[in-house]
Protein backbone atom coordinates (compact mmCIF):
# COMPACT_ATOMS: atom_id res chain seq x y z
CA UNK A 1 0.00 0.00 0.00
CA UNK A 2 2.97 2.21 -0.70
CA UNK A 3 3.54 3.36 3.58
CA UNK A 4 -0.72 3.95 3.52
CA UNK A 5 -0.02 7.09 1.39
CA UNK A 6 -1.03 8.92 -2.22
CA UNK A 7 0.18 11.30 -4.13
CA UNK A 8 3.81 13.00 -3.97
CA UNK A 9 6.03 13.30 -1.24
CA UNK A 10 9.56 13.06 0.07
CA UNK A 11 10.91 9.95 1.53
CA UNK A 12 12.95 9.75 4.54
CA UNK A 13 16.30 8.19 5.30
CA UNK A 14 15.54 6.08 8.59
CA UNK A 15 17.22 6.19 11.57
CA UNK A 16 20.75 5.42 11.73
CA UNK A 17 22.11 2.77 13.86
CA UNK A 18 25.67 2.71 15.72
CA UNK A 19 26.89 -0.38 13.45
CA UNK A 20 26.14 0.89 10.31
CA UNK A 21 24.67 4.54 9.27
CA UNK A 22 22.40 4.52 5.98
CA UNK A 23 23.59 4.65 2.60
CA UNK A 24 21.83 8.37 1.48
CA UNK A 25 18.71 8.46 -0.43
CA UNK A 26 19.62 9.31 -3.34
CA UNK A 27 15.99 8.49 -5.28
CA UNK A 28 14.13 10.35 -2.38
CA UNK A 29 11.29 11.42 -3.68
CA UNK A 30 8.08 9.41 -4.44
CA UNK A 31 5.02 8.98 -6.76
CA UNK A 32 1.76 6.92 -5.98
CA UNK A 33 -0.96 7.82 -7.95
CA UNK A 34 -4.36 5.98 -9.15
CA UNK A 35 -5.02 7.15 -12.28
CA UNK A 36 -8.13 5.85 -14.50
CA UNK A 37 -8.21 2.78 -12.04
CA UNK A 38 -4.87 1.83 -12.14
CA UNK A 39 -2.12 2.24 -9.74
CA UNK A 40 1.27 3.81 -10.96
CA UNK A 41 3.96 4.63 -8.82
CA UNK A 42 7.41 5.84 -9.29
CA UNK A 43 11.00 7.45 -7.32
CA UNK A 44 12.78 10.17 -8.26
CA UNK A 45 15.71 12.42 -7.59
CA UNK A 46 13.97 15.32 -7.14
CA UNK A 47 10.56 17.43 -7.23
CA UNK A 48 10.61 18.28 -10.46
CA UNK A 49 10.67 14.69 -11.78
CA UNK A 50 8.20 13.19 -9.61
CA UNK A 51 5.83 16.66 -10.69
CA UNK A 52 6.52 15.76 -14.86
CA UNK A 53 5.86 11.99 -14.01
CA UNK A 54 2.35 12.78 -12.40
CA UNK A 55 1.54 15.02 -15.37
CA UNK A 56 2.40 13.11 -18.03
CA UNK A 57 0.67 10.27 -16.36
CA UNK A 58 -2.51 12.54 -16.19
CA UNK A 59 -1.91 13.48 -19.75
CA UNK A 60 -1.57 9.89 -20.84
CA UNK A 61 -4.00 7.96 -18.84
CA UNK A 62 -7.07 10.64 -18.56
CA UNK A 63 -6.17 13.14 -21.49
CA UNK A 64 -5.87 15.77 -18.90
CA UNK A 65 -5.68 18.77 -19.19
CA UNK A 66 -7.30 19.01 -22.73
CA UNK A 67 -5.00 21.67 -23.67
CA UNK A 68 -1.76 21.09 -23.07
CA UNK A 69 -0.67 24.41 -21.49
CA UNK A 70 -3.16 25.45 -18.77
CA UNK A 71 -2.73 28.83 -19.16
CA UNK A 72 -0.34 31.41 -20.91
CA UNK A 73 -0.37 33.58 -18.41
CA UNK A 74 0.74 33.30 -14.40
CA UNK A 75 -1.77 32.61 -12.42
CA UNK A 76 -2.08 34.91 -9.31
CA UNK A 77 -2.86 33.92 -6.07
CA UNK A 78 -6.02 34.53 -4.52
CA UNK A 79 -5.49 37.90 -1.90
CA UNK A 80 -8.11 36.72 0.29
CA UNK A 81 -8.05 32.49 0.27
CA UNK A 82 -4.28 32.07 -0.41
CA UNK A 83 -1.06 31.58 0.77
CA UNK A 84 2.48 33.53 -0.75
CA UNK A 85 4.10 31.51 -3.74
CA UNK A 86 7.22 31.09 -0.99
CA UNK A 87 5.63 28.97 0.85
CA UNK A 88 4.67 26.36 -2.39
CA UNK A 89 7.98 24.60 -2.39
CA UNK A 90 7.74 23.67 1.22
CA UNK A 91 4.50 21.65 1.16
CA UNK A 92 4.08 17.97 0.40
CA UNK A 93 0.79 17.19 -1.29
CA UNK A 94 0.14 13.19 0.08
CA UNK A 95 -3.33 11.80 1.59
CA UNK A 96 -2.64 9.61 4.45
CA UNK A 97 -4.40 6.31 4.74
CA UNK A 98 -6.76 6.66 8.46
CA UNK A 99 -4.77 5.27 11.33
CA UNK A 100 -7.52 2.10 11.24
CA UNK A 101 -6.84 1.13 8.00
CA UNK A 102 -2.90 1.33 8.44
CA UNK A 103 -3.48 -0.32 11.10
CA UNK A 104 -4.97 -3.44 9.94
CA UNK A 105 -2.70 -3.48 7.23
CA UNK A 106 -0.02 -4.17 9.47
CA UNK A 107 -0.92 -6.26 11.39
CA UNK A 108 -3.41 -8.26 8.92
CA UNK A 109 -5.58 -8.82 12.19
CA UNK A 110 -8.58 -8.35 9.69
CA UNK A 111 -10.02 -5.31 11.76
CA UNK A 112 -10.73 -6.25 14.57
CA UNK A 113 -9.96 -4.15 17.52
CA UNK A 114 -10.02 -1.21 15.38
CA UNK A 115 -11.13 1.52 17.93
CA UNK A 116 -13.16 3.65 15.23
CA UNK A 117 -15.91 4.96 17.21
CA UNK A 118 -18.26 6.84 14.37
CA UNK A 119 -17.05 5.13 11.20
CA UNK A 120 -17.01 1.46 9.98
CA UNK A 121 -13.79 -0.05 8.26
CA UNK A 122 -15.83 -0.17 4.75
CA UNK A 123 -16.58 3.27 5.58
CA UNK A 124 -13.04 4.07 6.12
CA UNK A 125 -11.95 2.61 3.09
CA UNK A 126 -14.65 4.37 1.13
CA UNK A 127 -13.23 7.97 2.41
CA UNK A 128 -9.78 6.31 1.13
CA UNK A 129 -10.89 5.30 -2.39
CA UNK A 130 -13.43 8.10 -2.92
CA UNK A 131 -11.94 11.14 -1.27
CA UNK A 132 -15.30 12.15 0.80
CA UNK A 133 -18.18 10.80 3.09
CA UNK A 134 -21.35 11.23 2.73
CA UNK A 135 -24.91 11.33 4.74
CA UNK A 136 -23.42 10.95 8.26
CA UNK A 137 -25.88 11.55 11.45
CA UNK A 138 -24.64 14.27 13.37
CA UNK A 139 -27.62 16.50 14.87
CA UNK A 140 -30.54 14.69 16.50
CA UNK A 141 -34.00 16.43 15.94
CA UNK A 142 -34.03 18.94 19.05
CA UNK A 143 -30.43 19.76 18.21
CA UNK A 144 -31.07 20.38 14.47
CA UNK A 145 -34.22 22.62 15.41
CA UNK A 146 -31.93 24.24 18.26
CA UNK A 147 -29.32 24.71 15.13
CA UNK A 148 -31.72 26.41 12.88
CA UNK A 149 -33.11 29.10 15.43
CA UNK A 150 -29.54 30.28 15.82
CA UNK A 151 -28.59 30.08 13.04
CA UNK A 152 -31.30 32.03 11.27
CA UNK A 153 -31.03 35.01 14.21
CA UNK A 154 -27.62 35.62 12.72
CA UNK A 155 -28.58 35.26 9.22
CA UNK A 156 -31.12 37.66 9.56
CA UNK A 157 -28.79 40.17 11.11
CA UNK A 158 -26.39 40.17 8.48
CA UNK A 159 -29.21 40.37 5.25
CA UNK A 160 -32.28 42.20 7.01
CA UNK A 161 -30.52 45.37 5.87
CA UNK A 162 -28.91 44.94 2.65
CA UNK A 163 -30.07 47.01 -0.04
CA UNK A 164 -29.77 44.84 -3.00
CA UNK A 165 -30.05 40.87 -4.08
CA UNK A 166 -26.54 41.06 -4.86
CA UNK A 167 -25.96 42.70 -1.07
CA UNK A 168 -28.11 40.07 0.72
CA UNK A 169 -26.53 37.04 -1.48
CA UNK A 170 -22.74 38.26 -0.16
CA UNK A 171 -24.11 39.01 3.31
CA UNK A 172 -25.09 35.77 3.43
CA UNK A 173 -21.88 34.10 2.54
CA UNK A 174 -20.07 35.80 5.20
CA UNK A 175 -20.21 35.76 8.88
CA UNK A 176 -17.39 37.59 10.69
CA UNK A 177 -15.13 35.86 13.17
CA UNK A 178 -16.94 32.29 12.95
CA UNK A 179 -14.95 30.24 15.53
CA UNK A 180 -16.09 32.95 17.85
CA UNK A 181 -19.60 32.33 18.04
CA UNK A 182 -21.39 30.01 20.24
CA UNK A 183 -23.10 28.11 17.56
CA UNK A 184 -20.30 27.26 15.80
CA UNK A 185 -17.78 26.49 18.72
CA UNK A 186 -20.56 24.71 19.95
CA UNK A 187 -20.92 22.56 16.86
CA UNK A 188 -16.98 22.39 16.01
CA UNK A 189 -16.60 20.01 19.96
CA UNK A 190 -20.12 18.62 19.07
CA UNK A 191 -18.82 14.91 20.13
CA UNK A 192 -20.33 13.25 17.21
CA UNK A 193 -18.32 15.88 14.66
CA UNK A 194 -15.08 14.80 16.94
CA UNK A 195 -15.40 11.34 16.23
CA UNK A 196 -16.31 11.29 12.71
CA UNK A 197 -12.11 13.66 12.37
CA UNK A 198 -10.67 11.45 14.84
CA UNK A 199 -11.94 8.16 12.83
CA UNK A 200 -10.23 9.79 9.64
CA UNK A 201 -7.61 11.89 11.18
CA UNK A 202 -6.51 10.40 14.53
CA UNK A 203 -6.90 11.56 18.01
CA UNK A 204 -4.83 14.74 17.88
CA UNK A 205 -6.99 17.42 15.95
CA UNK A 206 -7.90 21.07 15.69
CA UNK A 207 -10.36 23.26 14.51
CA UNK A 208 -8.83 26.11 12.90
CA UNK A 209 -11.23 27.40 10.92
CA UNK A 210 -15.56 27.57 9.91
CA UNK A 211 -17.30 28.99 7.42
CA UNK A 212 -21.27 29.12 7.31
CA UNK A 213 -22.35 29.18 3.47
CA UNK A 214 -25.44 30.19 3.05
CA UNK A 215 -26.54 29.59 -0.77
CA UNK A 216 -30.14 32.29 -1.05
CA UNK A 217 -32.75 31.15 -3.35
CA UNK A 218 -31.50 32.76 -6.41
CA UNK A 219 -28.11 33.59 -5.18
CA UNK A 220 -25.87 32.86 -9.03
CA UNK A 221 -22.19 32.57 -7.09
CA UNK A 222 -20.08 29.50 -7.61
CA UNK A 223 -17.55 27.99 -6.00
CA UNK A 224 -14.85 27.14 -8.71
CA UNK A 225 -13.65 23.74 -8.93
CA UNK A 226 -10.28 23.46 -6.57
CA UNK A 227 -8.90 21.59 -4.14
CA UNK A 228 -8.60 23.09 -0.55
CA UNK A 229 -4.82 21.49 0.21
CA UNK A 230 -3.63 24.30 -2.47
CA UNK A 231 -4.85 27.31 -0.32
CA UNK A 232 -3.62 26.09 2.81
CA UNK A 233 -0.19 26.72 4.03
CA UNK A 234 0.38 23.27 5.28
CA UNK A 235 3.53 20.96 5.98
CA UNK A 236 1.74 18.23 4.58
CA UNK A 237 -1.95 17.55 3.18
CA UNK A 238 -3.31 16.68 6.43
CA UNK A 239 -6.54 18.75 7.05
CA UNK A 240 -10.11 17.53 5.50
CA UNK A 241 -13.54 19.53 6.21
CA UNK A 242 -16.86 18.49 7.28
CA UNK A 243 -19.40 19.99 6.22
CA UNK A 244 -22.87 19.80 8.53
CA UNK A 245 -26.07 20.56 6.28
CA UNK A 246 -28.68 22.94 8.59
CA UNK A 247 -31.10 22.10 5.16
CA UNK A 248 -31.79 19.27 3.12
CA UNK A 249 -29.09 19.89 0.16
CA UNK A 250 -29.01 18.34 -3.41
CA UNK A 251 -28.15 19.17 -6.95
CA UNK A 252 -31.29 21.16 -7.43
CA UNK A 253 -30.16 23.60 -5.02
CA UNK A 254 -26.42 23.89 -5.42
CA UNK A 255 -25.00 20.95 -3.37
CA UNK A 256 -21.22 20.94 -3.05
CA UNK A 257 -20.23 18.47 -6.16
CA UNK A 258 -17.20 16.06 -5.70
CA UNK A 259 -14.68 14.67 -8.39
CA UNK A 260 -14.88 10.95 -6.69
CA UNK A 261 -11.22 9.70 -6.54
CA UNK A 262 -9.17 12.95 -7.49
CA UNK A 263 -7.27 13.02 -3.81
CA UNK A 264 -5.31 9.97 -5.07
CA UNK A 265 -3.92 12.23 -8.18
CA UNK A 266 -1.62 14.58 -6.27
CA UNK A 267 -1.76 18.04 -6.55
CA UNK A 268 -3.48 19.60 -9.19
CA UNK A 269 -2.80 22.88 -11.73
CA UNK A 270 -5.54 25.62 -12.35
CA UNK A 271 -6.11 28.60 -14.11
CA UNK A 272 -7.76 31.58 -13.90
CA UNK A 273 -11.49 31.38 -13.35
CA UNK A 274 -13.97 32.26 -16.04
CA UNK A 275 -17.23 32.34 -14.18
CA UNK A 276 -19.17 35.69 -13.35
CA UNK A 277 -19.83 35.46 -10.03
CA UNK A 278 -17.23 33.29 -7.83
CA UNK A 279 -15.85 33.27 -4.89
CA UNK A 280 -12.35 31.82 -5.63
CA UNK A 281 -10.09 33.58 -8.16
CA UNK A 282 -8.79 29.95 -9.65
CA UNK A 283 -10.09 26.78 -11.22
CA UNK A 284 -9.14 23.87 -12.02
CA UNK A 285 -10.06 22.34 -15.55
CA UNK A 286 -11.79 19.89 -17.32
CA UNK A 287 -12.57 18.05 -14.25
CA UNK A 288 -15.01 15.83 -15.88
CA UNK A 289 -11.89 13.82 -16.69
CA UNK A 290 -10.95 13.35 -13.49
CA UNK A 291 -13.41 11.10 -12.03
CA UNK A 292 -17.27 10.74 -11.73
CA UNK A 293 -19.26 14.10 -10.16
CA UNK A 294 -21.04 13.49 -7.30
CA UNK A 295 -23.28 15.64 -5.60
CA UNK A 296 -23.46 15.87 -1.92
CA UNK A 297 -26.81 14.97 -1.29
CA UNK A 298 -27.61 15.55 2.40
CA UNK A 299 -30.91 15.69 4.91
CA UNK A 300 -30.55 18.35 7.38
CA UNK A 301 -28.45 17.29 10.16
CA UNK A 302 -26.51 15.18 8.42
CA UNK A 303 -22.47 15.86 7.20
CA UNK A 304 -20.29 15.29 4.50
CA UNK A 305 -16.10 15.27 5.28
CA UNK A 306 -13.80 15.75 2.15
CA UNK A 307 -9.78 15.94 2.57
CA UNK A 308 -7.82 18.34 1.46
CA UNK A 309 -7.01 17.10 -2.09
CA UNK A 310 -10.62 16.25 -3.34
CA UNK A 311 -11.29 18.13 -5.86
CA UNK A 312 -14.57 19.80 -5.34
CA UNK A 313 -16.82 22.73 -5.95
CA UNK A 314 -20.67 24.46 -6.06
CA UNK A 315 -22.60 25.82 -9.08
CA UNK A 316 -25.41 28.66 -8.06
CA UNK A 317 -28.82 28.27 -6.53
CA UNK A 318 -31.71 28.68 -8.88
CA UNK A 319 -33.78 27.17 -6.83
CA UNK A 320 -36.62 28.16 -5.02
CA UNK A 321 -34.86 26.81 -1.88
CA UNK A 322 -32.27 27.98 0.66
CA UNK A 323 -28.84 25.66 1.10
CA UNK A 324 -27.12 26.74 4.31
CA UNK A 325 -24.37 24.54 6.38
CA UNK A 326 -21.33 24.85 8.36
CA UNK A 327 -18.01 23.91 7.02
CA UNK A 328 -15.81 22.71 10.17
CA UNK A 329 -12.22 22.72 8.61
CA UNK A 330 -9.99 20.38 11.00
CA UNK A 331 -6.26 19.62 10.45
CA UNK A 332 -4.22 17.01 12.70
CA UNK A 333 -1.92 18.58 15.03
CA UNK A 334 1.20 16.95 13.57
CA UNK A 335 1.32 19.15 10.42
CA UNK A 336 2.63 23.01 10.68
CA UNK A 337 1.25 25.95 10.13
CA UNK A 338 4.02 27.15 7.02
CA UNK A 339 3.16 31.05 7.46
CA UNK A 340 0.78 33.48 7.30
CA UNK A 341 -1.94 33.79 4.36
CA UNK A 342 -1.36 36.33 1.76
CA UNK A 343 -3.99 38.75 3.91
CA UNK A 344 -1.90 38.32 7.00
CA UNK A 345 -4.05 35.62 8.82
CA UNK A 346 -2.08 32.86 10.45
CA UNK A 347 -3.73 29.12 10.44
CA UNK A 348 -2.79 28.37 13.94
CA UNK A 349 -2.90 31.65 15.58
CA UNK A 350 -6.25 30.74 16.93
CA UNK A 351 -8.05 27.50 16.74
CA UNK A 352 -10.29 25.43 18.81
CA UNK A 353 -8.53 22.53 20.92
CA UNK A 354 -11.70 20.65 21.20
CA UNK A 355 -9.68 18.11 23.22
CA UNK A 356 -7.61 21.11 25.65
CA UNK A 357 -3.97 20.68 25.27
CA UNK A 358 -4.27 16.77 24.50
CA UNK A 359 -5.66 17.93 21.43
CA UNK A 360 -1.43 19.08 20.52
CA UNK A 361 0.66 18.67 23.22
CA UNK A 362 3.61 20.50 21.87
CA UNK A 363 1.59 23.89 21.12
CA UNK A 364 2.06 24.09 17.60
CA UNK A 365 -1.58 25.47 17.24
CA UNK A 366 -2.92 28.31 19.70
CA UNK A 367 -6.32 28.05 21.64
CA UNK A 368 -9.15 30.85 20.94
CA UNK A 369 -9.16 33.54 22.74
CA UNK A 370 -12.81 33.54 22.29
CA UNK A 371 -14.50 36.79 21.96
CA UNK A 372 -18.57 37.11 23.09
CA UNK A 373 -19.76 37.94 20.07
CA UNK A 374 -22.35 35.54 20.40
CA UNK A 375 -23.47 35.95 23.96
CA UNK A 376 -23.34 40.13 23.52
CA UNK A 377 -26.14 39.97 20.63
CA UNK A 378 -28.52 37.46 23.12
CA UNK A 379 -27.54 39.94 25.96
CA UNK A 380 -28.88 43.06 23.66
CA UNK A 381 -31.90 41.07 22.09
CA UNK A 382 -32.92 40.01 25.96
CA UNK A 383 -32.13 44.03 26.99
CA UNK A 384 -34.54 45.20 24.56
CA UNK A 385 -37.55 42.64 24.85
Amino acid sequence: RGGGRWGLWEATSPAPSAAAPPPPLTRRFRARLRVAGEEVTGCFETRDESETFQVAQLKARLGWPRVDQISGEAVERDPLWDHPEELECLKEYSFLVPPALRSRDESDSGGVGSGCRALSLDQLEAFETKGYLLGLPVLSPAELEQTLGEFDELLATRVERAPTDDARFRAAHTLSRPLHQDLVARLAQHEKVLEIVEDILGPRIVCWSAHLFCKLPGDPTQQPWHQDAGFWPLSASRALTLWLAFDDTDAENAAVTFVEGSHRLGRLPWQRTGSTHHLLTQEIPDVDLLGPLVPSCLRAGEASVHCDLTVHGSAGNFSNRRRAGLALRFVAADADCLGPMINGYRMNGGCILPRGRASDPRGHWKALRRRPGGRRRAARKAAGS
